[in-house]
């Protein structure tokens, strides 16, 4: 019986030391996904006001936003396809363009034929209760919201060059639930997939 005992602690003792550990990021690979897919798309066919071969210093001291470093390295890129130089500083560049974002990042939209979800409050002292959702059908859109622009100058003189009018771009994912229960639709994005299809059509 000693010896049982021993066993069973001993046991005991080796499966409270295996553990799993998981990470909760800010936001979810698709989320992120989102954001830079929709960055990719404002940036498509971006041209400067300046003659092609010139070489552009890219200043993104003043873009500030979330995923900032991938939404400018996708207007570089944008830049280097277009037929522009990258300069590696003002002082080796024909023209700066100085880089601001309007927007990158994240909206949510619902649907709901039906009665969405609610809280009511059953007295005079706001106590409230959580009302479930009872609909026939429901849309969830996640959507991916970019907007850039900037203006060019003279890296010598300051004098202007010309500015970019903003540069907007979506990525939408879209999913439906029929009666609460039957859901289907694109509800996530495969890495290197520029299109994820038509979500009546993809389970």
């Amino acid at each position: 019986m000693k010896s049982l005992i021993a066993v069973l602690a001993a046991a005991s003792a080796l499966a409270a030391c295996a553990s799993t550990s998981e990470t909760y990021p800010a936001r979810t690979a698709t989320e992120q996904l989102l954001v830079a897919r929709a960055a990719d798309r404002a940036v498509e066919g971006l041209t400067l006001p300046i003659p092609a071969g010139s070489r552009v210093f890219v200043d993104s001291a003043f873009f500030q936003a979330e995923n900032a470093a991938y939404a400018v390295s996708a207007i570089r890129a944008a830049l280097s396809e277009a037929g522009y130089a990258l300069a590696p500083s003002k002082a080796e560049a024909d023209a700066v363009f100085e880089l601001r974002a309007g927007a990158l990042s994240l909206e949510q939209m619902r649907r709901v034929f039906g009665l969405p979800e609610m809280r009511v409050p059953i007295n005079d002292s706001f106590n409230v209760v959580s009302v479930p959702e009872l609909s026939i059908y429901s849309r969830r859109d996640r959507v991916g919201v970019a907007e850039f622009s900037g203006f060019l100058y003279e890296p010598r003189t300051g004098a202007p060059l010309g500015a970019v009018v903003p540069m907007t771009g979506e990525f939408r994912i879209r999913s439906h639930k029929l009666l609460m229960i039957v859901a289907w639709g694109q509800q996530s994005v495969d890495p290197g997939e520029r299109n994820p299809g038509d979500s009546w059509r993809q389970f």
